[in-house]
């Protein structure tokens, strides 16, 4: 059966919270939903051919990241910052290209994680979010996606 749901459906079916890393998705409220948002990604993201999936460790944004990973058929490598100490919780070969998936990207997180990778020898070729943000638009250098325009994210997260 095709997947026929709107990424502004899913978005607002699921709904928006704060988390440790910014604003995610609600991800309990609706497997289906989740695995719209994730398919859609999934597309956005294979012309760049990631090998792996890097996200900030949260569990929504893991539900995210793995159904969409499912969908490019590559792994996740959750990140995460506990005292200013930054850790991947699976090391990636150097040279391997690498998306980063967020529900929302805020500049300071981009540019951490970003860094993070590069530093670990990753190669960053794809962005993708559910909502876009500044940061991701100010990202010019690498292809990236928004499933949900900044304008219409801010009405139906309201």
């Amino acid at each position: 059966m095709a997947n026929t749901i709107s990424p502004v459906s899913a978005l607002r079916a699921l709904g928006v919270a704060p988390d440790t890393y910014g604003p995610t998705i609600n991800a309990a409220r609706s497997p289906r939903d989740v695995e719209a948002l994730g398919r859609a990604l999934a597309e956005s993201l294979r012309p760049s051919r990631p090998q792996n999936l890097v996200m900030w460790s949260t569990c929504d944004d893991a539900v995210l990241a793995h159904v969409t990973a499912l969908n490019l058929d590559i792994p996740v490598t959750r990140a995460s910052e506990v005292e200013g100490i930054l850790s991947f919780d699976e090391p990636f070969a150097p040279g391997t290209r690498v998306a980063l998936v967020a529900t929302h990207w805020s500049g300071r997180r981009l540019s951490t994680l970003r860094r993070f990778v590069h530093g670990r020898g990753g190669e960053v070729v794809a962005l993708g979010a559910v909502m876009a943000s500044e940061a991701l638009r100010d990202a010019a250098d690498v292809p990236r996606t928004a499933l949900v325009a900044e304008q219409t994210a801010g009405e139906v997260v309201q």
